[in-house]
């Protein structure tokens, strides 16, 4: 097949919120179609993202063997083993006589090892750089890939294309409420996932009720703790919902515009640290762990910025303001240095483009 012949489909078949950020921006650049089953999914969407082209198909007909019949690649980011994949999908690809390939799009990077063991098992997929093939090799799932594509970091690519009309949608939908005489202070915890990252629910709380009232206090919150704990969720976001300095992100999947306006990065596990590397900014690590980042792997970031060990959350801002002089001096290079170790030089469309369809076209490995 040439290029212009491969049918290509991107899907959200779980209806994730936080796969849209990096679903979007791979169909916009690919000029592939994203596939949806409600109206106001796609209206909402295409605000969200421009240059995004929306189809809908009817709730009734979407299914694998609409799929095969009107494509002939389909790109996610759920988790879908190859070989599960080929089982559910191999009547089908005998009775129309072709194959049918799934490329998978990471979610983010992180250094959760549990879902980079999962994701090896892909038939095609995306990886950012080097970071991400080494850990691979390092959990001992490399040789399990199929077929994989570097893609660099697309998504800050896309943002800076589209800066000025990404940045008011932020404004308008998450960030209008921000003081802007103020700096701004980024608090992004990840999900309860099966490593118990996050630190939302047991220390979140450290953070909020010593809030100074010279900073914005931004938080975004990953959309699946509100399915971890829902009672817990709640009761946080009401005790500091008349807070004027406080601001909770939800129900919003752009993640760029948010740290464009972050002076200040306050993380645990989340990807959207590593995300946060592009702009050589202040990060600070809540270590409930007590994890080394010179001996575990899975707390690589940490390298980036000033650690915050359990004990000294309730310190947290002392420990802040203490750091920040120092800061650039302390952790710019290797900001820098895994910036580029993670994502590498920033990659053309088009060659993405050409790296997607060739992969295609090359028959599966194993």
């Amino acid at each position: 097949m040439m290029e212009n012949a491969v049918r290509a489909c991107v899907l959200n078949q779980s209806s994730h919120i936080h796969y849209y950020d990096h679903l979007s921006p791979m169909a916009a650049l690919l000029e592939i179609p994203f596939l949806f089953v409600e109206e106001d999914d796609m209206a909402r969407n295409m605000r969200f993202y421009p240059g995004l082209k929306g189809e809908i198909v009817a709730f009734q007909e979407f299914n694998p063997e609409y799929l095969l019949q009107h494509y002939d690649v389909v790109l996610m980011s759920d988790l879908w083993d190859r070989h599960v994949f080929r089982e559910k999908f191999a009547p089908l690809e005998k009775e129309y006589g072709k194959t049918m390939r799934h490329v998978h799009v990471p979610h983010g990077f992180s250094d959760k090892v549990f879902y980079i063991r999962k994701m090896a098992n892909e038939d095609i997929t995306f990886v950012y750089g080097d970071n991400m093939l080494d850990l691979l090799k390092s959990e001992g799932v490399y040789e399990n890939l199929n077929q994989f594509i570097i893609s660099g970091n697309y998504r800050y690519s896309y943002y800076k294309k589209h800066k000025e009309y990404l940045d008011q949608i932020a404004n308008e939908d998450a960030l209008g409420g921000l003081d802007p005489n103020k700096k701004t202070i980024l608090y992004a915890p990840t999900w309860m996932d099966l490593e118990q990252s996050t630190t939302f629910f047991d220390s979140c709380h450290h953070l909020l009720d010593n809030a100074p009232s010279d900073y914005n206090i931004l938080v975004k919150l990953h959309p699946r703790l509100e399915l971890d704990d829902t009672v817990g969720f709640y009761e946080i976001l009401g005790r500091y919902a008349k807070a004027s300095n406080i601001f909770f992100v939800t129900d919003f999947p752009l993640i760029y515009p948010l740290l464009a306006r972050a002076d200040i990065y306050i993380g645990d596990m989340s990807s959207i640290g590593y995300d946060f590397l592009a702009f050589d900014r202040p990060m600070f690590f809540l270590n409930k762990d007590r994890k080394d980042p010179k001996n575990d792997r899975r707390t690589f970031l940490f390298q980036c910025g000033t650690l915050i060990e359990e004990e000294d959350f309730a310190n947290v801002y002392r420990i802040i303001e203490k750091a920040l002089p120092y800061d650039q001096e302390r952790f710019s290079a290797i900001r820098k240095k895994i910036d580029r170790y993670t994502f590498g030089e920033e990659r053309p469309f088009e060659e993405i483009r050409k790296d997607l369809f060739r992969e295609c076209q090359t028959p599966p490995k194993k």
